[in-house]
């Protein structure tokens, strides 16, 4: 599994506070300014693939992590670790362990209202943030279908009901019209779902988590310059009058990629890369270096 053979990325595995085992992935200079990344439902540190290196070539510390319930993390079956507020939590957990007293906060879809909760929570811990077609910025596609088909008293079929195709069928659904995916990309996500507990922690995640859009006098508390990204071909989260909601950030600013859909980190690394190494100011982690 990635990042298998890349020398420039180093994964371990970090025990938290709470008990759990976490998989981390870190890139670029120790002493270089900390960017960390989080993913979205169901996705791993993989989904961040074409951001590390670049991020990591201008000098910054480049971060991430398996959230619990994905990846190769450690995955709790309790509803209650996977509200809103728990995986926030959760987040500042994953910096104390690693020792980040502030990082520039990237979060795409679900992490991006993660990202979102965590500058609410602990604001001195943010820097800056950049929210990637962040859940909470509009309607999420299909998720009455998804919680219809998903009641507990399935729970126990959950873990032999994701065969390889649906991960490819899930992947045509996320990608836009500017990007491409192959079986080696199939495979890196389809492999985390062979845990037993992977679908039952997903199922457990759909329900308790806060999806529906957040309310615009929450976001005039979002302190840190923040970046927002959404592909004009997003099929997952629909953005509902998405300037007047990028505008109830104090500090906020919209970039749209056209032709992107849901996965624009991955699809659109270029835009993305280049507008985040602008958003973070890419000479800081030089002349931190320097000094």
């Amino acid at each position: 599994m990635y990042p298998a053979g890349r020398r420039d990325l180093a994964a371990r595995f970090v025990t938290l506070r709470s008990g759990l085992r976490v998989r981390v992935l870190e890139s670029g200079p120790a002493n270089g300014e900390p960017v960390f990344f989080v993913h979205g439902w169901g996705c791993s540190v993989y989904v961040f693939r074409r951001n590390y290196a670049p991020l990591a070539a201008a000098g910054y510390r480049v971060v991430s992590a398996d959230l619990k319930g994905h990846g190769l993390s450690d995955k709790p079956l309790d509803a209650d670790a996977y509200t809103l507020d728990a995986l926030g939590s959760h987040v500042l957990e994953i910096l104390d362990a690693l020792a980040l007293p502030t990082v520039a906060l990237v979060g795409h879809s679900m992490g991006g209202a993660l990202a979102v909760q965590v500058a609410l929570q602990a604001p001195e811990r943010v820097s800056r943030l950049a929210l990637l077609a962040p859940v909470g910025f509009g309607v999420v596609s299909l998720l009455r279908l998804l919680k219809l088909v998903t009641p507990r008293a399935v729970t126990p079929l959950l873990p032999y009901v994701v065969p390889r195709w649906t991960v490819a069928a899930g992947l045509h659904m996320v990608y836009g019209g500017i990007g491409t995916f192959d079986d080696r990309d199939v495979d890196e996500y389809w492999a985390p779902t062979q845990f037993p507990e992977f679908a039952r922690a997903m199922r457990e995640l759909l329900h308790a988590f806060h999806w529906d859009p957040g309310e615009r006098e929450e976001l005039g508390g979002v302190a840190p310059s923040t970046l927002v990204m959404f592909g004009t071909r997003d099929r997952v989260v629909l953005p509902e009058a998405l300037d007047e909601t990028v505008r109830a950030l104090p500090r906020g600013r919209l970039e749209l990629v056209q032709g992107g859909g849901h996965v624009i980190p991955e699809e659109a690394a270029g835009q993305v890369n280049a507008a985040l190494l602008a958003h973070f100011g890419a000479a800081a982690p030089a002349r931190r270096s320097a000094s």
